[in-house]
């Protein structure tokens, strides 16, 4: 390993991934912007994961194993073991763009006040069965202005995900981590913590420099979650950042939370079906 620090560190959490954590992995490897870390952090895997890792023959890539704690847990222990001066985050079935760590660092040296950074993501949405993809389709686009404030993740009118998100690391240092008591969504409640200390650290990226992947029915933990998850999420987050000051204005809480209560009681009563079926069957 390199003695001096790289300038990015990136945090792949996984579990139970060897059959495809590799194509996430060589979109780091094609990255133009060659000054990185990969931390991967193994959340208890069975399978042949650590095998997958330690075969590549690059002094950049750390592997680190722990009993599986969750996704959350992974990347906080992703994040003390990072050692770069900016932190960023990919899952392990999903792909930066080749030029993704040199778009961002660019975009970022061009707004020297940027603390956390998020870019474009192309969504794509998945529907599995018995192990076998039976539909795919792009998602729709959150928000079609090219210029996104942080107000904006607030009122949750743009989708901030985990994938691509870059902050330094001083929001580590700070004592802002991933909240491992929030069961999904713990990458909106991230961001709104960032957003609350550095309201005028949010950057923008108007690139599309990720490709992500929701599988429905496969084996991501969003993707296969529960309507009670989602409500407990909303729930949770509302009223950790119900006094916030840019969350003053909010007009989401109340029909979203009510939204999803009705979704699982629709649910409860045969009329919906679970939440790894509902994108492909309610929202075509």
């Amino acid at each position: 390993m390199s003695m001096t620090n790289p300038k990015t560190s990136i945090i792949v959490p996984t579990y139970n991934r060897a059959y495809i954590i590799q194509i996430a992995i060589n979109s780091i490897l094609a990255q133009t912007d060659q000054d990185w870390e990969l931390v991967v952090v193994d959340d208890g895997s069975t399978d042949s994961t650590r095998e997958v890792i330690e075969s590549l023959d690059d002094n950049r890539i750390q592997y680190v194993f722990q009993e599986n704690a969750g996704v959350a847990a992974a990347r906080n222990h992703g994040l003390a073991e990072a050692r770069g001066e900016w932190i960023a985050y990919l899952d392990s079935d999903n792909e930066f763009t080749p030029d993704y760590l040199a778009v961002m660092h660019k975009s970022i040296s061009e707004h020297p006040n940027t603390v956390f950074a998020l870019p474009r993501t192309h969504r794509i949405l998945e529907q599995y069965k018995d192990g076998k993809l039976i539909e795919s389709k792009p998602d729709k686009i959150d928000i079609l202005t090219d210029e996104i404030k942080i107000h904006d993740i607030f009122m949750r009118t743009f989708h901030a995900d985990t994938n691509g998100l870059m902050h330094h690391r001083k929001v580590f240092d700070e004592g802002i981590t991933w909240d491992e008591t929030i069961p999904v969504m713990e990458d909106w409640d991230l961001t709104l913590s960032m957003g609350t200390k550095y309201p005028e650290g949010f950057l923008f990226v108007n690139e599309v420099l990720v490709t992500y992947y929701q599988r429905f029915g496969g084996d991501g933990i969003r993707s296969n979650g529960t309507y009670l998850e989602n409500i407990e999420a909303f729930e949770k987050i509302y009223q950790k950042h119900k006094d916030d000051p840019l969350m003053q204005d909010q007009t989401w809480y109340q029909p979203t939370i009510e939204r999803w209560k009705q979704r699982q009681q629709d649910f409860e009563a045969g009329k919906l079906p679970s939440y790894s079926e509902f994108y492909h069957t309610t929202l075509k």
